[in-house]
Protein backbone atom coordinates (compact mmCIF):
# COMPACT_ATOMS: atom_id res chain seq x y z
CA UNK A 1 0.00 0.00 0.00
CA UNK A 2 1.11 3.32 -1.02
CA UNK A 3 1.84 6.38 1.89
CA UNK A 4 -1.08 7.76 -0.03
CA UNK A 5 -3.44 5.01 0.28
CA UNK A 6 -2.73 4.98 3.81
CA UNK A 7 -3.40 8.68 4.59
CA UNK A 8 -6.72 8.65 2.56
CA UNK A 9 -7.47 5.33 4.82
CA UNK A 10 -6.45 7.68 8.22
CA UNK A 11 -9.24 10.38 7.03
CA UNK A 12 -11.55 8.03 5.73
CA UNK A 13 -11.85 6.14 9.46
CA UNK A 14 -11.42 9.92 10.73
CA UNK A 15 -15.00 10.64 9.65
CA UNK A 16 -18.06 9.92 11.17
CA UNK A 17 -19.80 6.89 9.57
CA UNK A 18 -22.51 8.72 8.21
CA UNK A 19 -20.29 10.46 6.38
CA UNK A 20 -17.72 7.18 4.54
CA UNK A 21 -18.19 3.97 3.19
CA UNK A 22 -17.00 0.83 5.18
CA UNK A 23 -13.25 0.97 5.70
CA UNK A 24 -10.58 -0.82 7.05
CA UNK A 25 -8.47 0.45 9.59
CA UNK A 26 -4.47 0.18 8.51
CA UNK A 27 -2.31 1.21 11.25
CA UNK A 28 0.38 4.20 9.52
CA UNK A 29 2.93 6.63 10.52
CA UNK A 30 1.47 10.38 11.52
CA UNK A 31 3.78 13.22 11.54
CA UNK A 32 2.84 16.54 13.33
CA UNK A 33 5.10 19.84 12.81
CA UNK A 34 4.54 22.62 15.29
CA UNK A 35 6.03 25.81 15.97
CA UNK A 36 5.86 25.52 19.87
CA UNK A 37 5.14 22.98 22.43
CA UNK A 38 1.48 22.58 22.82
CA UNK A 39 1.13 23.18 18.81
CA UNK A 40 -0.89 19.55 18.78
CA UNK A 41 -3.33 20.12 21.04
CA UNK A 42 -5.49 21.07 17.72
CA UNK A 43 -5.36 17.25 16.13
CA UNK A 44 -5.02 15.72 20.14
CA UNK A 45 -8.37 14.46 19.45
CA UNK A 46 -7.01 12.57 16.22
CA UNK A 47 -3.16 11.50 17.40
CA UNK A 48 -5.18 10.35 21.02
CA UNK A 49 -7.22 7.84 18.75
CA UNK A 50 -4.51 6.71 16.55
CA UNK A 51 -1.40 6.71 18.12
CA UNK A 52 -2.41 6.00 21.52
CA UNK A 53 -5.76 3.73 20.77
CA UNK A 54 -4.83 2.25 17.53
CA UNK A 55 -0.93 1.85 17.77
CA UNK A 56 0.11 3.79 14.85
CA UNK A 57 3.53 5.00 14.72
CA UNK A 58 3.78 9.09 15.70
CA UNK A 59 5.74 11.55 15.31
CA UNK A 60 6.25 15.02 17.05
CA UNK A 61 8.56 17.91 15.33
CA UNK A 62 8.46 21.07 17.16
CA UNK A 63 11.35 24.25 15.79
CA UNK A 64 11.38 25.86 18.88
CA UNK A 65 10.92 25.51 22.92
CA UNK A 66 8.66 28.36 23.42
CA UNK A 67 10.37 30.39 25.17
CA UNK A 68 8.84 33.45 24.44
CA UNK A 69 5.94 32.11 25.84
CA UNK A 70 7.52 31.36 29.18
CA UNK A 71 10.05 29.20 30.42
CA UNK A 72 12.14 26.96 27.94
CA UNK A 73 12.71 24.23 30.53
CA UNK A 74 9.19 24.31 31.86
CA UNK A 75 7.37 24.18 28.00
CA UNK A 76 10.05 21.88 27.08
CA UNK A 77 8.80 19.46 30.30
CA UNK A 78 5.46 20.16 29.26
CA UNK A 79 6.03 18.61 25.79
CA UNK A 80 7.94 15.63 26.81
CA UNK A 81 5.06 14.85 28.84
CA UNK A 82 2.53 16.05 25.77
CA UNK A 83 4.55 13.52 23.63
CA UNK A 84 4.67 10.24 26.32
CA UNK A 85 0.90 10.75 26.59
CA UNK A 86 0.19 10.36 22.63
CA UNK A 87 2.79 7.69 22.63
CA UNK A 88 4.59 9.66 20.16
CA UNK A 89 8.40 10.52 19.68
CA UNK A 90 9.11 13.84 20.00
CA UNK A 91 11.76 15.80 18.18
CA UNK A 92 12.37 19.52 19.59
CA UNK A 93 14.77 21.80 17.75
CA UNK A 94 16.15 24.85 19.53
CA UNK A 95 15.03 27.94 17.26
CA UNK A 96 14.29 31.12 18.70
CA UNK A 97 10.72 32.00 19.67
CA UNK A 98 10.22 35.30 17.80
CA UNK A 99 6.58 37.12 16.52
CA UNK A 100 8.63 39.06 13.74
CA UNK A 101 11.08 37.63 10.75
CA UNK A 102 10.03 34.29 11.56
CA UNK A 103 11.42 32.79 8.84
CA UNK A 104 14.66 35.19 8.56
CA UNK A 105 15.22 34.22 11.90
CA UNK A 106 14.55 30.64 11.57
CA UNK A 107 17.06 30.54 8.20
CA UNK A 108 19.94 32.38 10.10
CA UNK A 109 20.16 29.98 12.48
CA UNK A 110 19.95 27.18 10.18
CA UNK A 111 22.87 28.52 8.12
CA UNK A 112 20.61 29.32 5.47
CA UNK A 113 17.08 29.25 4.12
CA UNK A 114 17.98 26.37 2.12
CA UNK A 115 19.58 24.24 5.03
CA UNK A 116 16.70 24.86 7.23
CA UNK A 117 14.43 23.34 4.64
CA UNK A 118 16.79 20.73 3.63
CA UNK A 119 16.65 20.19 7.98
CA UNK A 120 12.56 19.78 8.21
CA UNK A 121 12.81 17.18 5.00
CA UNK A 122 15.11 14.95 6.16
CA UNK A 123 13.15 14.75 9.30
CA UNK A 124 9.84 14.18 6.95
CA UNK A 125 11.98 11.73 5.46
CA UNK A 126 13.36 9.93 8.27
CA UNK A 127 9.66 9.93 9.71
CA UNK A 128 8.48 7.97 6.23
CA UNK A 129 4.73 9.51 7.47
CA UNK A 130 1.77 8.08 5.89
CA UNK A 131 0.24 11.53 6.58
CA UNK A 132 1.65 14.91 7.39
CA UNK A 133 0.09 17.84 9.83
CA UNK A 134 0.75 20.56 9.85
CA UNK A 135 -0.31 24.40 10.08
CA UNK A 136 -2.39 26.40 7.01
CA UNK A 137 0.02 28.92 6.44
CA UNK A 138 -2.58 31.27 5.13
CA UNK A 139 -3.90 31.64 9.13
CA UNK A 140 -2.06 29.30 11.02
CA UNK A 141 -5.00 28.76 12.91
CA UNK A 142 -4.68 32.05 15.46
CA UNK A 143 -2.46 34.03 12.71
CA UNK A 144 0.60 33.50 14.91
CA UNK A 145 3.43 34.73 12.82
CA UNK A 146 5.21 31.36 13.42
CA UNK A 147 2.33 29.05 12.78
CA UNK A 148 2.15 30.45 9.11
CA UNK A 149 5.79 30.73 8.72
CA UNK A 150 6.17 27.16 10.05
CA UNK A 151 3.33 25.90 7.48
CA UNK A 152 5.05 27.65 4.59
CA UNK A 153 8.53 25.82 5.00
CA UNK A 154 6.96 22.57 5.35
CA UNK A 155 4.51 22.88 2.11
CA UNK A 156 7.85 23.41 0.77
CA UNK A 157 10.18 20.69 2.75
CA UNK A 158 7.06 17.87 1.92
CA UNK A 159 7.69 18.85 -2.13
CA UNK A 160 11.21 17.61 -1.94
CA UNK A 161 10.76 14.41 -0.11
CA UNK A 162 10.67 11.49 -2.52
CA UNK A 163 7.92 10.19 -2.49
CA UNK A 164 6.28 12.97 -1.39
CA UNK A 165 4.16 11.93 2.21
CA UNK A 166 0.82 13.13 1.94
CA UNK A 167 0.10 16.72 3.73
CA UNK A 168 -2.38 17.83 5.62
CA UNK A 169 -3.41 21.45 6.92
CA UNK A 170 -5.05 22.12 9.71
CA UNK A 171 -8.12 24.36 9.60
CA UNK A 172 -9.28 24.54 12.88
CA UNK A 173 -9.41 28.26 13.98
CA UNK A 174 -9.22 29.20 17.67
CA UNK A 175 -13.36 29.69 18.10
CA UNK A 176 -13.21 25.52 17.18
CA UNK A 177 -14.70 26.62 13.67
CA UNK A 178 -13.10 25.46 9.66
CA UNK A 179 -11.41 28.65 7.86
CA UNK A 180 -12.51 27.00 4.95
CA UNK A 181 -15.72 25.81 3.53
CA UNK A 182 -15.98 22.24 2.71
CA UNK A 183 -13.14 20.72 4.79
CA UNK A 184 -12.24 17.21 5.88
CA UNK A 185 -14.36 17.16 9.17
CA UNK A 186 -13.29 14.94 12.31
CA UNK A 187 -15.79 14.17 14.65
CA UNK A 188 -13.62 14.37 17.76
CA UNK A 189 -16.16 13.95 20.01
CA UNK A 190 -15.52 10.39 21.03
CA UNK A 191 -11.14 11.45 21.80
CA UNK A 192 -11.96 14.74 23.09
CA UNK A 193 -10.14 13.76 26.41
CA UNK A 194 -6.75 13.70 24.62
CA UNK A 195 -7.60 17.45 23.68
CA UNK A 196 -8.54 18.35 27.63
CA UNK A 197 -5.54 15.97 29.04
CA UNK A 198 -3.02 18.13 26.25
CA UNK A 199 -3.90 21.29 27.75
CA UNK A 200 -3.77 20.35 30.97
CA UNK A 201 -0.19 19.05 30.59
CA UNK A 202 0.67 22.11 29.34
CA UNK A 203 -0.58 24.33 31.97
CA UNK A 204 1.81 27.15 32.15
CA UNK A 205 -0.18 28.20 28.53
CA UNK A 206 -3.72 27.28 29.61
CA UNK A 207 -5.68 28.20 32.78
CA UNK A 208 -7.30 26.14 34.48
CA UNK A 209 -10.47 28.63 34.25
CA UNK A 210 -10.04 28.15 30.14
CA UNK A 211 -9.23 23.96 30.21
CA UNK A 212 -12.81 23.82 32.24
CA UNK A 213 -13.84 25.55 29.04
CA UNK A 214 -12.13 23.07 26.64
CA UNK A 215 -13.70 20.35 28.80
CA UNK A 216 -17.27 21.57 28.70
CA UNK A 217 -16.99 22.35 25.06
CA UNK A 218 -20.94 21.64 23.39
CA UNK A 219 -20.21 17.82 21.14
CA UNK A 220 -21.03 19.54 18.26
CA UNK A 221 -18.12 21.66 18.74
CA UNK A 222 -15.73 19.03 18.94
CA UNK A 223 -14.53 18.63 15.57
CA UNK A 224 -11.46 18.57 13.91
CA UNK A 225 -11.34 20.94 10.38
CA UNK A 226 -8.27 19.72 7.76
CA UNK A 227 -7.74 20.14 4.24
CA UNK A 228 -5.14 18.20 1.70
CA UNK A 229 -2.11 20.73 0.87
CA UNK A 230 -2.83 20.34 -2.43
CA UNK A 231 -6.65 21.42 -2.40
CA UNK A 232 -5.19 24.81 -0.50
CA UNK A 233 -5.53 26.65 -3.92
CA UNK A 234 -8.73 26.02 -4.46
CA UNK A 235 -10.56 26.15 -1.46
CA UNK A 236 -12.62 28.90 -0.13
CA UNK A 237 -11.62 30.91 2.94
CA UNK A 238 -13.86 32.44 5.57
CA UNK A 239 -11.05 33.59 7.91
CA UNK A 240 -8.34 35.50 7.03
CA UNK A 241 -5.44 37.25 8.76
CA UNK A 242 -4.60 40.74 8.76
Amino acid sequence: MTRAAAALLLVLCALPSVARTRAVRLPGAILWIGAHPDDEILIAPLLGRDCVERGARCSLLVLTQGEGGGSAAVRTAEMQRAAEMLHATLTLWTFSDVLTNVDATWSSEAGGREALVARIATEIAAAAPAAVYTFDPRHGSTCHPAHRALGALVIEAVARVTPAPPLFLVETTSTFSSAVAEPIVIDASAHWSYFVRDAQIHASQFPSEQIETFANLPAERRRIYLIAANDAGRAMYSFTCP
